[in-house]
């Protein structure tokens, strides 16, 4: 009994140890579009479906510019990084002169992260994780 114990604590290890992939919480993506609301400007942010395009409507529910603007990204961990998420600038992107309103902080499923103007789309890349 006890050899049959120490076999299935051996065969637990083993498969413990099989190397798997990195995967984490931002790799995943819904394939529904989304939409952020800058609380400053009122500038509504659509993530269209496919993840990589990008639309503002201003408070009026005028068309401001629809873009990919993470086109020119340097490949990292993925070919075509989506949008997971978007938000409001943090405590250190306000000290360091970025502005609420003008700005919002955008995160890519492949953990690139940066800055997105409301006005024109420019994406400010910042980093990746």
């Amino acid at each position: 009994m006890s050899l049959l114990f120490i076999f299935l604590v051996f065969q637990v290890s083993a498969r413990a140890q099989e190397s798997q992939s990195y995967v984490a919480h931002y790799s995943y993506r819904s394939s529904a579009a989304s939409v952020y609301k800058d609380p400053t400007s009122g500038v509504v942010l659509y993530i269209e479906t496919d993840g990589r395009h990008v639309a503002a409507i201003s408070s009026e529910g005028k068309l401001l510019w629809t873009r990919a603007p993470f086109e020119g990204l340097p490949y990292y961990r993925v070919k075509d990084p989506q949008v997971s998420g978007m938000g409001p600038l943090s405590k250190w992107d306000t000290s360091h002169g970025s502005k609420a309103g003008e700005f919002v902080a955008v995160f890519l499923a492949n953990s690139q992260f940066g800055l997105l103007r409301l006005s024109d789309g420019e994406f400010k890349f910042q980093g990746q994780d």
